[in-house]
């Protein structure tokens, strides 16, 4: 049967030959099970979790501020929707199962409702109860996620798998307010199987000794050792005193005081015990005074901070805080150097700034909230601000609210303050924040440089054609007056006084190229009767342009974002300006559009229905 039998060519034999001789390369397919594991394996383990943690990035907030201001990171997505993409990826094999439950239960929060469309059509299937009711009365979302979280975490109590016990992971839980002031028992039976725990927002009847939170704090002081942050107010003082123990929270890194009535020596003997303390937040206490800040060979040094934020503590003066920094100038370190402080409603004058700023050498965020009822004092001794370190300045003076007040007190603290930018010591100043809404034009109104052909008539020297001795040229001597017959005598010669200064207008041409503001400034202003922040971005006058620029206020890194006052932030409400010419040579600051507010992922993606809430604030 060889009928049908072709007779192969003799190149295509050769070209048969040639190709059994080169080597064949497999070329798997990426759908490949076995090639997807072999990829798999080969990731190391903090590669996936950062790759898990760009899915649900609210796994890394590891802040010491509470769920409500965690809420506003900006980061427009949906943490219920994240967090339920994240479990998914848990579901795919058991080492991933391993490698996510150490992600997801990092950084725990409850969160109310879907910040997404997803949440109107929750919302309406909650309601439904039966087939004939469908209005019936919602569910508490909250409550009900934070008792699901309790049976995961105590049924995972103990057991020693590769996924291992779910609760000794969790470093960071955060509730809502009303969620925390009304299950205090189920939080109690959570945070009993959390030992390693950082952070917790706990309900506020813990701190003034309220008999209803008596269970939650005997259970943390018992289990959780290891936290990071307390507030002790009115009538938690005898707590405040076990501090310096050490048998619990020994590793305590911010503290906040409110309202407490002790005893200083007492107290410095809490504060001294707390090795790992880093910021402190002191608000209403006049028992806090300067005599803590001094030394004692009796007591324990006061600890070295890198945030200290003080808020009506009328005793507190600028003394004081530069004796503090004196004596823990040789126990500090740069990683314990003082970096932010706050200062509202104290004893501590504007013109006593610069006591602080010579101490603190390291010093960056500063603040000074003061309500004033006298002048500037007009005393020779007062300094102009300097510093190398500062990059953010908060000088907010306001006059007191008087019948009695001189309409125009806070006009020499902002010309002092005009007078310390314009000095140029204070190289590194990015940022200011003022009450003056007339402050940005007055740096504004600073004299320009002068131009290259601009010279003083009075003055004026023409500049020699060729072989002159000296400057004046031929038709004027060395000294500056016409030659005569008689210039030959050094002794009897008198100058003459016609190009001297005495033209009252002549020092208007050296004014000119006095030192000016020479760095980029942000300014936030605002008046007592204003209600919208205003923003300007000041440039130096010998670049010839001026610009826009939006630069959030700086929150406090622990947590004590009270004192620094958030609500100057762009997305709080700042109405951000350009700085154009009029055409008139003014200025005048005219203000942009504000963007859109931020919203969800999913609701971004979905169909926008109307009537439905899209704010993702809401």
């Amino acid at each position: 049967m060889k009928w049908f039998k072709r007779k192969k060519s003799k190149g295509a034999e050769k070209a048969l030959d040639v190709s059994r001789q080169q080597p064949q390369h497999f070329t798997p397919r990426v759908s490949d099970p076995r090639y997807l594991a072999y990829l798999q394996a080969a990731v190391p383990v903090n590669v996936w979790e950062r790759i898990w943690s760009f899915v649900c990035p609210h796994t890394l907030d590891e802040g010491y501020e509470n769920c409500e201001q965690s809420s506003l990171d900006g980061s427009g997505t949906c943490m219920l929707c994240d967090l339920r993409d994240l479990s998914h990826c848990a579901q795919v094999s058991k080492k991933w199962n391993t490698l996510v439950v150490k992600v997801m239960y990092h950084s725990v929060r409850i969160d109310p409702v879907h910040y997404c469309d997803l949440e109107d059509v929750l919302a309406e299937r909650r309601k439904r109860r039966s087939r004939y009711d469908r209005n019936g009365e919602p569910e508490d979302t909250a409550r009900a996620r934070l008792t699901l979280l309790c049976r995961t975490l105590r049924d995972r109590a103990g057991v020693r798998d590769a996924a291992g016990d779910y609760g000794a992971k969790v470093r960071y839980f955060k509730i809502p307010y009303m969620t925390r002031e009304t299950c205090k028992t189920i939080m109690a039976q959570t945070v009993a199987v959390m030992p390693n725990l950082r952070y917790l927002d706990l309900p506020e009847g813990i701190f003034s000794e309220d008999s209803s939170c008596i269970t939650l704090k005997e259970i943390l002081q018992a289990r959780c050792t290891d936290l990071r942050k307390m507030t002790y107010t009115r009538g938690s003082e005898r707590d405040l005193e076990s501090l310096a123990s050490g048998r619990f929270w020994h590793n305590l890194e911010v503290l906040e005081l409110s309202k407490i009535v002790m005893d200083p020596t007492i107290l410095r003997h809490a504060l001294g015990a707390l090795y790992n303390l880093h910021a402190l937040k002191v608000s209403h206490m006049k028992s806090f005074n300067d005599d803590l800040f001094q030394h004692n060979d009796r007591l324990p040094p006061f600890p070295p901070l890198r945030e200290l934020i003080f808020n009506n503590v009328p005793n507190i003066t600028a003394q004081g805080i530069a004796t503090y920094l004196q004596l823990s100038s040789d126990q500090n370190t740069t990683e314990t150097a003082l970096e932010t402080l706050s200062m509202t409603n104290t004893g501590v004058l504007p013109s006593e700034l610069q006591h602080i700023l010579a101490t603190a050498h390291s010093l960056k965020y500063l603040t000074i909230i003061a309500t004033v009822s006298t002048s500037f004092p007009a005393s020779s001794n007062t300094l102009p601000l300097s510093s190398s370190s500062l990059q953010t300045l908060n000088y907010e003076i306001s006059a007191a609210d008087t019948p009695h007040t001189y309409a125009s007190t806070t006009e020499g603290y902002y010309a002092f303050l005009k007078a310390s930018l314009i000095s140029n010591k204070l190289p590194n100043l990015h940022e200011l924040y003022v009450r003056d809404p007339d402050f940005p034009e007055a740096l504004l109104d600073l004299a320009p440089p002068a131009p290259a052909f601009a010279s003083d008539p009075d003055n004026f020297r023409p500049r020699s054609s060729g072989g002159g001795s000296g400057a004046g040229g031929p038709f004027l001597s060395p000294l500056g007056s016409p030659r005569s017959i008689h210039s030959h005598s050094s002794t009897n010669s008198i100058p003459n006084n016609r190009f001297s200064s005495n033209n009252p207008f002549a020092n208007a041409a050296r004014m000119q190229s006095a030192p000016g503001l020479k760095q980029e400034l942000i300014v936030y202003s605002k008046g007592l009767d204003e209600e919208e922040w205003s923003f300007s971005n000041v440039k130096p006058a010998e670049k010839g342009r001026r610009g826009s620029a939006t630069a959030p206020r700086p929150i406090s890194s622990y947590g004590l974002g009270n004192g620094l006052a958030s609500p100057w932030a762009s997305e709080r409400g700042a109405r951000q300006s350009v700085v154009v010419g009029n055409g008139f040579g003014g200025f005048l600051a005219v203000p942009n559009e504000n963007g859109p507010r931020p919203s969800s992922s999913a609701g971004e993606k979905g169909h926008r229905r109307k009537g439905s809430q899209y704010d993702m604030w809401r």
